[in-house]
């Protein structure tokens, strides 16, 4: 995943990685191939992983958030045209992904890697939901709070459980 992101037309300004379940080796590794990046270490958690997303909201320094899952893949444009797609005016965007291109902002149809939030809202909406669902409740929460939602990007910027 941060291989992934290191590759980015636009590359992130900050990368937190809350890591669980990897050996000392492995960890130095990463520490290593990515020098600038925030890691914190935490003890796996069992939970899809929500758990640490609520901790990476809190932890966020940037003026837009999105969660990446390490088997996840992007495309070497997906930062740059998200952040394109929110412009003056817009909390959120959200692109077509491979496992339903043609889904739209809703519960059960949005994941994790096919968005960007604004931070402030993203704080506002809280990550509560601890069921499987949890990223498209989110969204739903991030809408109830009063989001300005940017129209789709219809490519697939996101690849969902799919390494290159």
């Amino acid at each position: 995943m941060l291989g992934n992101l290191r590759y980015q037309t636009r590359p992130p300004d900050e990368v937190i990685v809350l890591l669980s379940g990897l050996k000392p080796h492995e960890v130095a590794t990463l520490r290593e191939d990515f020098p600038d990046v925030t890691f914190h270490e935490r003890g796996d958690r069992q939970d899809w992983g929500h758990e640490k997303r609520a901790e990476g909201l809190e932890l966020a320094t940037g003026d837009f958030i999105g969660f990446f899952n390490d088997d996840d893949s992007y495309s070497i444009d997906y930062l740059e045209m998200m952040l394109a797609a929110v412009g003056e005016g817009y909390d959120v965007a959200y692109c077509a992904w491979n496992s339903i291109p043609d889904c739209e902002f809703r519960t059960h149809s949005s994941t994790s890697g096919n968005w960007i939030v604004r931070t402030s809202i993203a704080r506002a909406a809280g990550y509560r939901s601890r069921h499987y669902a949890a990223d498209g409740d989110f969204i739903e929460d991030v809408k109830s709070v009063g989001a300005m939602v940017a129209p789709k990007i219809e490519d697939i910027l996101y690849f969902h459980n799919y390494q290159p």
